[in-house]
Order: structure tokens, then sequence, then C-alpha cells
């Protein structure tokens, strides 16, 4: 009976790991050796780009105008083959920084004074009042003596 459980333990085991990772395997293989100039790419760190060049190992990406990376050819996660869908994948635009500095609201130091202050205060009236404050010695902050 224990052969069974260790067969069928087995056969489970090569069904739901070996075999997704083997199919996973071969699909990427196959992506990576229809690779060609002007595919649209993304790579495994997130990097958009167009093939410039593709050698053995080596694939040259455009990743911006007149900047080129020499990237492994392992690390191409996937050819965008579609434009829509290279739209929807892409990543959006960072916003502008003039508009980002606008909304932030200024505090100078007598503002954040007063919101220390009110924190005390509150934290004052929360603590009990039969309880005497805690001292900190020096041999309690984990230094010795």
């Amino acid at each position: 009976m224990l052969i069974i459980y260790v067969v069928a333990f087995i056969a489970i085991f090569y069904f739901m790991a070996i075999r997704p990772q083997q199919r996973q395997r071969r699909a990427h293989q196959a992506l990576l050796s229809s690779l060609k100039k002007g595919d649209r790419i993304v790579t495994s760190a997130g990097i958009y780009g167009t093939v410039k060049r593709v050698e053995e190992s080596i694939v040259v990406v455009e990743v911006a105008k007149g900047v080129t990376l020499k990237i492994a050819r392992r690390a191409v996660a996937e050819i965008i083959r579609d434009s829509s869908m290279a739209r929807a994948t892409a990543p959006e635009t960072a916003p502008r920084r003039g508009k980002a500095v606008a909304e932030i609201e200024e505090s100078t130091d007598e503002d954040m004074d007063m919101e220390a202050d009110e924190d005390d205060e509150s934290a004052a009236a929360e603590a009990p009042r039969d309880t005497p404050p805690k001292s900190v010695s020096k041999t309690s902050r984990g230094g010795r003596g």
C-alpha cells in the first residue's frame, strides 16, 4: 500500500511541477529562436527596447534614440508583436516634475513645533495619572555603563 502512495506522489509531483516547467522552457527557447532585428522586446528586468542585432548569446537592444544595450539573449522575456499590445503593456510615463512640486504644501518650523506640542498634550491627556513617568538610565540603552 505504501508503494502506491509513493508512486502517486511522484506522478502528482511530475505533472504539477516538472512538466509545466519543461513546457515553459520550450516556449522560451522558441521565443529566443524567433528573435530577429526590429522586434520590440521586454527583458526580464522590465526594459523595453527594439532589437538592433542578434548574436549567438548577446542581443543588442536600442532603448532610446542612440542608446543601445548589450544584453544576454536569455534575458529576453517577451516579444511584443502587436502595437496595441505594446501600448497596453508599456509603463506609464512619469509625471512632470513641475506639477508634483506645485502640489506639495510647504510647512514651516513653527507649524511643525505646533503639531509636536499638540501631540505632546494629547499624549499627556491619554496617559494614566497615578503612574510616575519612566526614567531612562544609561545602561537601559544597550550600552555598558
